[in-house]
Formats: structure tokens, C-alpha cells, sequence
């Protein structure tokens, strides 16, 4: 997630002005196939066009196959491995496995109603008699229907419960759930300024737009609501009175009747539920051409909007990161502008604010492309657990401080100097190492800071062009899926040496600062 970060709050929290500098000018963050990235895409499931993308209650009925192979034949790339979280469990379906979520959602900007139906392909880990989804209680469940019939199903907070005949473990079954309402947003567990509460925003007039790190997703559609569980996503979205639906990945198909607008989405990659997004309000559609031939999409409300300028960018930016990082991951990119306060690396759409981020173009210019290495760095590789957040964050700050040391942008690199003599250890003792931080502090300064001077710590021990290799191979290791510290420690010191996981290991709890690693031949 974007963090955007105000000088004042930092001094506030009583940091040395060595990180402020870094954090000020730097700080924004969160929350292959080739560029054209085909290989693998999710199969056609009716929301291509209007024929057949209906998502209604009476969805057909889906065979149970007890075989592995055989519920994720039709979802490539989509089998997951959920978990408890460690952080928070109270998120997220641990026995679920979604697979491919088919979202066909109406909101009335009026009556800033939500209503529709999701109807999800899934797999279960254990035999169960009941199955639960995690959907915000503001939403009233009207229908749920199994594999073409309707069961029963209940309410627990912000849980929907519906009962089965009795599924075997590594079946793969739909379910279509059919709700309305209007969604309330819920309290981010941080202390950061920019977002404090998560999930669908509603603005003025009924305009939408949707932060949801670590969670919220739940607020709009039912869903696991956890980072370890991925899957594939197709969206028809509704909008009234000259307003339209914006969701990630490609257009395939738009309807206007009159004031009304349906348009079809289609992502072509398993996302976490953190990684989707939803907007309404009266968008403008633009596509420009990135690296490759890769379509780069702008929705913007606001031709005004001072970020605008900067998202016009993305195809130099993805040009920049690809030298560095390799082709990009997925089939489109680009940006959606909203009038919200931070931003979100949303895969193929991050999700920005209108406004600038910094006080100057240049200033801003860092967490725009922040967020576009955030599409190898969290969207095509993603933390299993949240207490791996810095994987997000300390790999995509490293790689936006080298953008501003490329782009002779005000930044000073003196800043990893300070940071390693004062910095950091004033970052573990306010808010935890960034691999143990305060449940509560989501998203603060350390996961970002300390990881990032981690890396270049691992830079002047093994070189540069190392490091850049043992980056840019790293997605590859879990492509389109989750992993964790250890699979990350373990795959450093097979791409650098011996010591460097061991390093990271000990940096990411470490109460003081470890000393740099000495230079390794």
C-alpha cells in the first residue's frame, strides 16, 4: 500500500531526520511469458460479453471430482495453500481454497446500494458440512446456491455460513451467492495517517474506490479474505447515472443504455484479495501502449488530477523496471486515480490518489513507480503471511531508491549511511523489526526502511549486479503464487553465498541493528 507520508507525522513519531528524509522522499509502497503475458491464462468463464456473464443464483452445476488434478484442471496457477494467518486469523478461510471468483455487481450511486452475486469455484482442504466466507454484515444474503441448488445458509458477524451435503476434501464445487446492501468500511489495524479504515470507500455523489490492505475486500464481495489464497477474477459491473465500473485487468466488453453502463472484466492471473479493486464514478477510459506492445489503461475522473501527469509515465517507468526486474508479469498495466489519500499496488490497475503524494511532481514521482515494481514485488509473488509483509515492501523501497539514484532525483544516498549508525535501531525500538512488527502497526516505516537498507547491506557484501541477478530471479521461485522468509533467506544465499540468509534471517527480528555484512568474495 502507498503510504503517503507528511513530514510532520514523522518528526511527530520522533524520527532522526535521516529517515525522515528517506521516508519523505521515498516512502510509498502499499498497499513470463513476455510482456504480453498469455501463458496461462485463466480460461473464458462467460464474463467475456454479454451472453452468458448473468452470474445469477442458478449457476450450472459444478461435478465434485475427489481427485487433486481435477479441481484446479480449469484454474491454472489458481491452487492455493491457505493457513491461518499469524497476524490475523481472524481473517481468511484456512480449509478454503478459492479458485475463480465471477463478480456481477450493481451499484446505485443514489442510494448508494451495492447489490448482486458472486459465484465462486472452490475447493475445500477437509471434508466439511459447512463452508464459510468472510462478507461484511451490512450485506444482506438474499441466496446461496451449491452446485446448481439452493442450501441453507446463516449469518455470524461478518461471516456467511452455508450448509452442504457433506464435500470431500480436493473437491471442486460453485457456489453463488446473492446479496445486497450498503457496505461499511472497517478499521485498518495502523497507525499511519494517510488510511484508517479499509474496504469500499464511498465518496460524493456516490463515487467508489477501494484500499483493502490487509483486508477489506470482504466489505464488497464474499471472498477469503487472507494473502495465501489466490485466484482468478471475471467482473460485470453496473453503474447508473452516466457513471461507470472500473475493476482490474482488461475490458472485454461495454454496454451503454442510456445513463446505464455494464462493462466485463477480465484479470488474467490468480490475485490475492488484497490485490483487487473496484471503482464507480464517472471515469474516463484511456489506452496507451507500454513495452512490447503491453496495453496500459488510465482511469482517471479528475482530467485535472495532479498525479495524471505521472501515470501518463508508466510506459518509461515499466521500460526502467524491466532492465532491472525482467518482462512484465501480466497482460495490461496502468493506473486508476481516485479521490482517496494513499495508494495501492492493485495488480495490473494501482489504485492512486488524485492528489499528489509529495509536494512536487518530482517529489511524487517515486511512489508512482513504487507501485509498478509492486507488480513483480507482492502481485506475481505474494507473502503467504502478513508477517512477511516486508518481502512487499523492503524489495519494492530498494528498487525505488534506485530510481530516484538513476533519475538524479532529490534524494540523498547518505541517508543508508545514517540509517545503518541510528536510523533502524530507532525504527525496531518505536515499532519492531520489520520482520516482528506491532500487530497493530500495520504498514509503518520499518517494513519499508530497514528491509530496504537489508538490501543494500546484501549489495555492498556481494556486488550489485549479484544482487540485481539474485532480484530479478526471485519472483520465478513461486510465479503467481505465495512465500515466505524462509524460502526467501534459503534462495538468497543460493543466489549470492552462504551468508546471506543466514543475514537476512537474523535482520528481520533482530532487536538492534545488525552490523553490516563484511564484502564476501
Amino acid at each position: 500500500m502507498s503510504r503517503i507520508v507528511q513530514e510532520g507525522e514523522i518528526m511527530r513519531r520522533g524520527l532522526t531526520a535521516a529517515v525522515a528524509a528517506a521516508a519523505i522522499v521515498g516512502l510509498a509502497g502499499c498497499q513470463n511469458t513476455g510482456a504480453t503475458g498469455t501463458s496461462s491464462a485463466a480460461p473464458s468463464h462467460g464474463s467475456a460479453g454479454p451472453t452468458g456473464a448473468s452470474g445469477s443464483a442458478s449457476a450450472s452445476s459444478a461435478t465434485s471430482d475427489t481427485t487433486d488434478a481435477a479441481t484446479t484442471a480449469s484454474y491454472p496457477l489458481a491452487r492455493s495453500h491457505p493457513k491461518p494467518d499469524s497476524y490475523y486469523p481472524q481473517h481468511g478461510v484456512p480449509y478454503l481454497d478459492t479458485l475463480h471468483y465471477q463478480l456481477d455487481l450493481d451499484w446505485q450511486p443514489r442510494s448508494k446500494r451495492l447489490s448482486g452475486t458472486a459465484t465462486i469455484a472452490f475447493r475445500v482442504t477437509t471434508d466439511r458440512r459447512t463452508v464459510r466466507l468472510e462478507l461484511g454484515s451490512p450485506l444482506k444474503v438474499s441466496k446461496v446456491v451449491l452446485d446448481g441448488r439452493t442450501v441453507t445458509s446463516s449469518r455470524s458477524g461478518n461471516d456467511v455460513i452455508f450448509k452442504t451435503p457433506g464435500i470431500k476434501a480436493n473437491s471442486k464445487h460453485t457456489v453463488a451467492i446473492t446479496y445486497a446492501g450498503r457496505p461499511a468500511l472497517i478499521q485498518e489495524p495502523a497507525q499511519r495517517s494517510d488510511v484508517q479504515k479499509d474496504g469500499f470507500h464511498i465518496g460524493r455523489n456516490g463515487q467508489v474506490w477501494a484500499f483493502q490492505e490487509p483486508f477489506g475486500a470482504f466489505t464488497w464481495y464474499p471472498t477469503s479474505d487472507q494473502p495465501a489464497d489466490k485466484a482468478y477474477y471475471d467482473a460485470r459491473l453496473t453503474a447508473h447515472d452516466g457513471q461507470k465500473g472500473v475493476f482490474n485487468g482488461q475490458v472485454t466488453s461495454t454496454t451503454v443504455t442510456g445513463q446505464d453502463t455494464t462493462t466485463w472484466f477480465h484479470l488474467d492471473k490468480p490475485a490475492s484479495s488484497y490485490l483487487t479493486t473496484i471503482a464507480f464514478g464517472k471515469y474516463k477510459h484511456e489506452v496507451a501502449t507500454g513495452p512490447h506492445g503491453l496495453p496500459i489503461n488510465y482511469w482517471y475522473a479528475n482530467p485535472n488530477a495532479p498525479t495524471l501527469k505521472l501515470a501518463r509515465k508508466t510506459p518509461q517507468y515499466l521500460k526502467w523496471i524491466e532492465k532491472l526486474l525482467g518482462p512484465y508479469p501480466f497482460a495490461s498495466a496502468g493506473y486508476l486515480l481516485v479521490p482517496g489519500n494513499s495508494g495501492m499496488e492493485t495488480q495490473t490497475l494501482p489504485t492512486f490518489s488524485e492528489a499528489l503524494s509529495k509536494p512536487t511532481l518530482a517529489d511524487s514521482e517515486g511512489d508512482i513507480v513504487h507501485e509498478l515494481v509492486h507488480q513483480w514485488f507482492g502481485d506475481e509473488i505474494t507473502p503467504s503471511d502478513w508477517k512477511d509483509m516486508w518481502l512487499n515492501e523492503s524489495l519494492t523501497m530498494y528498487v525505488e531508491f534506485r530510481y530516484y539514484e538513476m533519475a538524479h532525483l532529490p534524494m540523498s544516498w547518505g541517508t543508508y549511511v545514517e540509517m545503518q549508525a541510528d536510523g533502524d535501531q530507532l525504527l525496531r525500538d518505536t515499532q519492531g523489526p520489520p520482520g516482528a512488527y506491532r500487530k497493530n502497526d500495520f504498514g509503518d516505516l520499518n517494513v519499508y526502511l530497514s528491509g530496504a537498507l537489508m538490501l543494500h547491506n546484501l549489495e555492498k557484501a556481494y556486488g550489485r549486479t549479484n544482487l540485481d541477478a539474485a532480484l530479478k530471479g526471485w519472483p520465478a521461485t513461486a510465479k503467481y503464487g505465495n512465500s515466505d522468509r524462509t524460502k526467501f533467506a534459503a534462495y538468497m544465499s543460493r543466489a549470492l553465498g552462504p551468508k546471506a540468509g543466514p543475514y537476512i534471517t537474523n535482520w528481520l527480528t533482530a532487536k538492534t541493528t545488525p552490523k553490516p555484512l563484511p564484502k564476501q568474495s
